[in-house]
C-alpha cells in the first residue's frame, strides 16, 4: 500500500476469500482500497460453480428467508455458505441493506431451534433435495445424508430489511454447496445445488481463474467486494456469538447497502465437464502451461 501511495499508481489486487478474520482490519482494508481507488475483487469460488438446476436469480424479488448449506466445519466452510447465500440474495428488491444481527447455534441449541422454526424445514428440504436430483458425478463420491436432514451447527442472519437467511452443515463433506430460498407470493421455494465438478473443489478454480484475470485485464471486479466485506463481518460476529456461548450478536457495523452486479457470464457452465470428464484421472502434480 504504501507503493501504491507514493506511485499514486493504484493496481487491481485480488484477496481470496474473506478478507480478514477480524472486522476492523477487513474494513481497513477495504477503506484503504477506496481512499487510494485501488480496484479490490476477493471471495469465494463458489458462488461461480455450475448451478443444478440453472437457476437465475429474480431481481427484485422480495425474499422472505434464505438457507445455504454445506457439509464442512465450522468458520472456514461456514464462509463460503455465507457468501453463496449472499452472492444470490443481494440481487433482492431493494438491494443489499446490511445486517443488524448475527447468531451462531450449535449441536442441541441448534437442533432446538430447527423444532422450533427458527430456520425452514421445507427449504433445508429443498436445498438437499436439489443436490440429490442434480446426479453429480465427482469424486470421490459424497455420501447423502438420509432424512429427516439434521444440521450440526448453523449460523443465523437477521438483515436489515427484514430478511433472515441461515447457513448451516447437513451431513459431512467438503463439496456440498446448496441453495434454496423463499420468494414472497411464491407458493415453491427456489433451490439449486452449486455442482463443483468431476473433481470436486479443485475444478472451482476454473471459473474463479477466468474471474481474476478479467479483473486483472479491465481493472473491474466481476461482482461487488462489498458483498465479501459483509460477509466477512458476518463470520467474524458468528465466531464472537460462539465464543460468548451462542448469544445473539448486533451488528451495527454491518448496516451498510450495496448493489448488486450481474456476474453470470463469469459462472460455470456444463461445457468445461466436454473438457475435464469424470472419467479423466485427476492431476496430482502442477506442470505450468500444461493445456
Amino acid at each position: 500500500m504504501a507503493v501504491i501511495e507514493r506511485s499514486t499508481r493504484p493496481v487491481p489486487i485480488f484477496n481470496d476469500k474473506h478478507l480478514s478474520y477480524r472486522w476492523d482490519w477487513a474494513k481497513e482494508m477495504y477503506d484503504t482500497a477506496q481512499r487510494l481507488k485501488i480496484p479490490l475483487m476477493a471471495g469465494s469460488s463458489v458462488p461461480l460453480a455450475e448451478r443444478r438446476p440453472p437457476i437465475e436469480f429474480p431481481g427484485g424479488e422480495v425474499v422472505e428467508e434464505a438457507v445455504s448449506i454445506h457439509g464442512g466445519g465450522i468458520e472456514s466452510y461456514d464462509f463460503h455458505a455465507l457468501e453463496v447465500m449472499q452472492s444470490l440474495i443481494e440481487a433482492r428488491q431493494g438491494g443489499e441493506t446490511g445486517i443488524s444481527r448475527v447468531q451462531l447455534l450449535e449441536g442441541e441449541a441448534c437442533q432446538k431451534a430447527f423444532a422450533a422454526g427458527r430456520f425452514s424445514r421445507e427449504l433445508v428440504n429443498a436445498a438437499m433435495n436439489a443436490e440429490r436430483d442434480a446426479k453429480m458425478q465427482r469424486r470421490p463420491r459424497m455420501s447423502f445424508p438420509p432424512e429427516p436432514f439434521v444440521p450440526r451447527h448453523a449460523v443465523l442472519v437477521t438483515y436489515k430489511d427484514g430478511t433472515r437467511g441461515t447457513a448451516l452443515t447437513v451431513g459431512s463433506g467438503g463439496d456440498r454447496w446448496n441453495f434454496a430460498c423463499k420468494l414472497r407470493g411464491r407458493a415453491e421455494p427456489l433451490a439449486t445445488a452449486f455442482y463443483s465438478g468431476p473433481w470436486g473443489n479443485w475444478n472451482l478454480f476454473c471459473a474463479l481463474s477466468g474471474a481474476i484475470a478479467h479483473f486483472f485485464r479491465t481493472s473491474k471486479s466481476p461482482y461487488p467486494v462489498e458483498r465479501t466485506l459483509l460477509v466477512t463481518g458476518a463470520l467474524d460476529a458468528a465466531m464472537h456469538s460462539r465464543h460468548r456461548g451462542g448469544v445473539a450478536i448486533d451488528t451495527p457495523e454491518l448496516q451498510f447497502a450495496y448493489q448488486p452486479q450481474d456476474f453470470s457470464a463469469f459462472c460455470e457452465t456444463r461445457a468445461s465437464w466436454q473438457v475435464i470428464t469424470p472419467e479423466m484421472p485427476e492431476w496430482t502434480t502442477f506442470v505450468p502451461g500444461r493445456g
